[in-house]
């Protein structure tokens, strides 16, 4: 089972924090206002695990797939 990183958009409050420490993983769709993650072969662990611990809003999660 393989696990992605995910955002909960009804809680994230676009601070920017996720891109600014792991912008191989997060960036904003400047299209549609929102961030988003990129559709990758694999995720680095650590990196997303250290957005996932310094956000504020709680929102960005693992999801296995």
């Amino acid at each position: 089972m393989a696990k992605v990183p995910a955002i909960d958009l009804s809680e994230c409050t676009d601070c920017d924090g996720c891109i600014e420490i792991c912008p191989a993983v997060f960036h904003r769709n400047e299209a549609m206002g929102y961030i988003e993650v990129f559709d990758l072969e694999e995720y680095p662990e650590e990196a997303v695990q250290e957005a996932i611990k310094m956000c504020p809003a709680d929102c960005i999660g693992w999801e296995y797939i």
